[in-house]
């Protein structure tokens, strides 16, 4: 359904909704509804806000609540704040649209075009002598010590030229003292203008702002005033909002530091395909899909309150794992192969088997998890079918090199391994995503016609997914959507988009500013990984991590805590939980444990914590994400999701993070590392706005050297 008028609203205006008192919020809504039919109609009571700028209006919601809304011509109604009637006023008086290259923003009146004046203390501003300025001209002495001025304070508050010099008295003088001299410099201020065609080409352009949200129809508008709508999912930075609605004429990649709203992004840009789908009555699929299997899930969740529950491109968006597409795939053709109940276990044997034909080896000294990983990410993850292919490999990320001897004794066991699995009729993972790039290859098409494809975390997925997905989407505009972050890569192996024939030149971009996690938060974990190369999956030799925007949102400095056993450590967090609750207001649902082994944490957290507070290990199941229960799971399942209090547990150096292995060395051992501390970096940076992290029986993850002081405090 289409607007008379268009609604568009603020975050703080968002925000201000979800705080009020319950038995006020049906009213707020009411009128709201009401607004958008007609702004002016007359049981609303509409009045222009005087000391406001032009075109800003209040309406009543009640005896006590105020809505502010400002209308630009032609038709635009934007939704500012609401809030009891003397705050809502003195709020409204201090905003004042701007444009920041091209893009609308709301901003703070006192502020626009305000410079540094150092402290507001007695004389910090001009001097000892200060000379009289033009502000407060017309009031006497005695009419500002009236006001509430306190003497010491008087000549600087004398000599002020303009209102921007007065906002640095906010902090220093009482709020009521400010707010009275705040409503004499309202008058005076000169605002800057912009005409209302030009704010309402930005809004349309950019579907809202810099913290403003443009609706696209009536019913997206009334499930975000219900609060069924996250607010991260609404406000995209105009840059953001820019990248999932821009037409593209191949391939893209977007690259993030961590909280820059890749995910949010990728999710926006996948529904827009699907709107644009449907409005072309076009036949077509738009396939996202992502590596770890608890995202499908929770990405579905969002996109239904995204687009609603019964909304049509629901139908259009398949969101799986690469695996559970290629299943499915198999299971349609009847090519489709069960996974081995233990192959870890044939791993083993068929490293046994292997031994005798190439004797003395110093490589059988290697864990099983060697081959393991060889085979997953070298030989399956590249494709590699034979072995003078394997021999000519170019193992760029697997660490240290192998000889050709050696290449030939892996190789062996790799055969062996596949011999023992095709005995039982079965296969691993890998063989599904081989099996389906195979029948791809050789001409067959998937059942239905995907237009596009939106890939998350793609610094996870390995070489023959990428070509898998190559193959899955024909090329054309708006094809892949790659995101991902080569920081956050928590496994072994690596890949480069060109070298696959994927060119992103001219169609990659980068988020900067970080939006999750306070300043504070973020400083910690990227003092951590600052000085450490890593794979970007462009430039696969090392790149630097990009220095990120911080967020404007600021708290607590992380906290380290050293305990003498593992049971220490969580009786304390139990405490510190109760403590947040009572003392913050947080919510079972808002903490999460993570632990990068389950052992022993997964089964002292279940213990120690069940029955003390409601708590659910994540699972694939949307609703262990969005439900009300404390949650815990590992580093690796926590990638891609966001809490407000972390606790980062067992980061003890050595034993667990990283835990120390022995058959490491040279580059390899230096991947290893490499791998484990962007796993602490994730781990850390699912915190929104508080973060612990805990060790027992040992010194503190050797990561964490590199934090300094003052981003991180460190406690006994």
């Amino acid at each position: 359904m289409s607007f008379k008028y268009q609604p568009v609203m603020a975050k703080e205006f968002f925000a201000d909704m979800r705080s009020l008192p319950h038995a006020v919020l049906p009213r707020a809504l009411a009128a709201v509804d009401r607004l958008i039919e007609d702004p002016w109609a007359r049981e609303l009571h509409p009045e222009k806000v005087r000391q406001a700028e032009d075109g800003v209006y209040s309406c009543r919601v009640d005896q006590k609540y105020r809505i502010i809304y400002k209308h630009i011509k032609p038709n635009h109604i934007v939704f500012c704040l609401i809030a009891n009637h003397d705050e809502a006023y003195r709020r409204a008086a201090r905003q004042t649209f701007t444009l920041e290259d091209g893009v609308v923003k709301i901003a703070d009146i006192l502020q626009v075009g305000a410079k540094p004046t150092g402290a507001p203390g007695p004389f910090g501003l001009f001097g000892a002598k200060p000379k009289p300025g033009k502000l407060f001209i017309a009031q006497r002495d005695a009419d500002l010590l009236a006001l509430g001025v306190p003497e010491d304070y008087l000549p600087n508050i004398r000599a002020l030229e303009d209102a921007n010099q007065l906002a640095a008295f906010e902090d220093a003088l009482p709020e009521e003292v400010f707010d009275r001299l705040l409503e004499i410099a309202l008058d005076l201020v000169d605002r800057p203008r912009v005409t209302d065609d030009k704010l309402s080409q930005s809004l349309n352009r950019h579907q809202g702002g810099e913290d403003l949200y443009q609706f696209v129809d009536s019913d997206e508008f009334k499930r975000a005033l219900n609060g069924s709508m996250a607010e991260w999912m609404l406000f995209l930075a105009p840059f953001q909002r820019d990248l999932a609605q821009r037409r593209i004429k191949g391939p893209a990649r977007i690259r993030g530091v961590a909280g820059s709203g890749k995910t949010v992004v990728a999710i926006h840009r996948a529904y827009h395909l699907a709107k644009q789908i449907i409005r072309d009555q076009a036949d077509g699929k738009v396939l996202f899909l992502t590596y770890g299997n608890r995202l499908p899930g929770i990405v579905n969740y969002l996109l239904e309150q995204l687009a609603g529950p019964q909304a049509p491109e629901l139908d259009v968006i398949e969101c799986v794992t690469i695996h559970q597409w290629c299943r499915n795939f198999l299971k349609n053709r009847k090519r489709l192969l069960e996974i081995a109940d233990n192959p870890k276990r044939l791993l083993s044997e068929a490293i046994d088997r292997a031994k005798p034909r190439y004797p003395d080896f110093v490589l059988w000294e290697r864990p099983v998890d060697f081959f393991k990983d060889e085979i997953q990410y070298a030989i399956k993850g590249r494709a590699i079918c034979t072995l003078d292919a394997y021999l000519q490999l170019d193992r760029s990320g697997r660490g240290t090199a192998l000889k050709e001897r050696e290449r030939q004794a892996v190789f062996e066991v790799y055969r062996i391994y596949q011999q023992a699995l095709a005995a039982q009729n079965c296969c691993d993972f890998d063989d599904w995503i081989l099996m389906t790039l195979e029948m791809l290859e050789n001409g067959a098409r998937p059942e239905h016609r995907y237009v596009s494809a939106v890939v998350d975390e793609i610094q996870d997925l390995s070489e023959a997914v990428i070509r898998l997905i190559r193959q899955i989407v024909e090329p054309g505009p708006n094809d892949l959507f790659l995101v991902g972050d080569g920081l956050q890569r928590l496994y072994p192996g690596g890949y480069s988009l060109a070298r696959l024939g994927i060119d992103v030149t001219g169609r990659s971009a980068l988020l900067k500013r970080n939006y999750r996690n306070t300043q504070q938060i973020l400083r910690a974990a990227h003092a951590m990984v600052k000085n450490h190369k890593f794979d970007d999956l462009e430039d696969t030799i090392g790149s630097a991590p990009e220095e990120p925007v911080y967020s404007v949102r600021s708290g607590p400095v992380p906290i380290l805590h050293r305990f003498d056993t593992p049971e220490a450590e969580i009786g304390w967090i139990c405490h510190e939980i109760n403590r947040l609750k009572q003392t913050h207001h947080y919510a079972n649902g808002d903490f999460a444990l993570l632990y990068r082994w389950r052992d022993p944490y997964q089964k002292l957290i279940v213990e120690l914590l069940s029955g003390v507070i409601e708590l659910q290990e994540l699972t694939k199941d949307a609703s262990t994400y969005f439900g009300p229960a404390a949650k815990h799971t590992t580093f690796d399942s926590s990638k891609g999701l966001e809490f407000k209090v972390v606790f980062v547990v067992g980061v003890t150096d050595g034993t667990l993070v990283p835990k120390d292995d022995l058959t490491l060395n040279g580059a390899e051992l230096d991947d290893y590392l490499t791998r484990e501390r962007q796993r602490l970096y994730v781990a850390m940076t699912r915190a929104r706005d508080l973060l612990y992290l805990t060790c027992s029986r040992g010194q503190p993850s050797r990561f964490l050297d590199d934090v300094p002081e003052a981003y991180l405090q460190r406690q006994r």
